[in-house]
């Protein structure tokens, strides 16, 4: 499929709106004020979807009914410039909604997790044009997430790599990045090259000493078959599953804070680590350690599973077939105080493509960045 322009792509479906203050109540919830489970345990999200206040096919509530169907714990409601489906959630629909914003200039689409309201640094964005040049806002990309840091919100950049939609502003401080989208629309096409060009770019990331969050997004905007001459998506694919001490928007984005993350298109995980007599799951950092850590991942496989991998600062370190049935793999480190360590678990599939990875698990010293900007990395 060729590359479209953003205006072939991004046409509003719907009469975009604006608010001077959004609502409280209903289903979105960034503070954690309303809990829909108490227990502890690996919720099911997708931190990428569109309504029809900007160019999605859906009404807030009806993408609420589609995250349902699909199984999910709960979505982020990331418009394009635009926060006006927040009052239009159906409180009794008894579903968390985090509140989002997708903030989207020609030169770069960051998701901004967590407000509840309008607030100063929407002030030139949250207009519901679909797109528009940063040089508007007269300010830089690191600037605006600066301002949406000190609300308490978390930023992050997606598809980094799909043209026409890369990010291209060079000067960009990954310093006020929290999250990078790794996995965007595995249904578009060009999504089969630029998702993994993206997992490579976060592992450098890491290997540089940067401890952003990866995470997926389905990027929402219709079903595949809804009379679209464009692929389609399907909210939930892939599924990005958090560790929470509850079902709530507090706990969910305390969850993304800590690297408490893996991204599937379909196995289940756990991965840990063991280390005298303690243990430590995805997102830990255990510190600067001298001695032997067990890493230990289990695979509950699906219909395209074929391998499990661990990962250590980019390179395999062992490899196992997934069985038909719940699978374990391990690896033994020694570790060294002084040697700056990551470790994560990956499993393929019979094409040898990643189909989930988890977020590391951090050991040995910290690493000084001697790169500051994305621009720094090249790809």
């Amino acid at each position: 499929m060729k590359n479209l322009s953003l205006n072939e792509r991004y046409q509003p479906r719907g009469k975009p709106r604006t608010l001077a203050s959004a609502a409280s109540g209903g289903v979105l919830d960034p503070k954690g004020n309303k809990s829909f489970k108490p227990e502890p345990g690996w919720y099911r999200g997708d931190f990428h979807l569109h309504t029809t206040h900007s160019d999605g096919h859906y009404s807030p509530d009806g993408l609420v009914d589609l995250a349902k169907a699909e199984g999910l714990d709960f979505i982020a409601v990331t418009d394009h410039n635009s926060i006006g489906s927040f009052n239009e959630f159906n409180p009794a629909s008894k579903f968390l909604v985090i509140p989002g914003i997708e903030v989207t200039f020609n030169e770069g689409h960051w998701n901004v997790f967590g407000m509840e309201e309008m607030q100063d640094w929407l002030e030139g964005i949250n207009g519901g044009e679909i797109v528009f040049p940063l040089s508007r806002t007269k300010r830089t990309t690191t600037e605006i997430m600066e301002q949406a840091a000190r609300f308490g919100l978390l930023n992050s950049i997606n598809h980094p790599l799909l043209k026409p939609w890369e990010w291209q502003d060079m000067s960009t401080s990954l310093n006020k990045v929290n999250c990078l989208e790794i996995w965007n629309d595995p249904l578009w096409p060009d999504n089969k090259r630029d998702n993994p060009r993206a997992v490579a770019m976060w592992t450098e990331w890491l290997n540089a000493g940067y401890r952003i969050t990866a995470i997926g997004g389905s990027d929402f905007h219709f079903l595949p078959g809804d009379q679209h001459p464009y692929p389609g998506e399907y909210p939930g694919l892939p599924v990005t599953y958090v560790f929470a001490q509850e079902l709530s928007g507090a706990a969910i984005l305390q969850g993304l804070r800590r690297r408490q993350v893996y991204v599937s298109m379909g196995p289940k995980v756990s991965f840990q680590a063991r280390s005298e007599g303690a243990l430590y799951d995805i997102g830990a950092d255990l510190g600067e350690l001298d001695g032997q850590v067990e890493f230990t991942g289990t695979i509950i496989p699906h219909d395209q599973t074929k391998t499990a991998q661990i990962v250590k600062n980019g390179k395999v370190v062992t490899r196992l077939p997934v069985q038909d049935s719940p699978t374990s793999i391990q690896f033994v480190e020694r570790a060294n105080p002084t040697t700056p360590t990551w470790v994560r678990l990956e499993v393929l599939d019979q094409d040898e493509q990643v189909i989930t990875i988890t977020n590391p698990i951090f050991l040995g010293a910290l690493v000084g960045h001697n790169k500051a900007t994305f621009g720094d990395f090249t790809y």
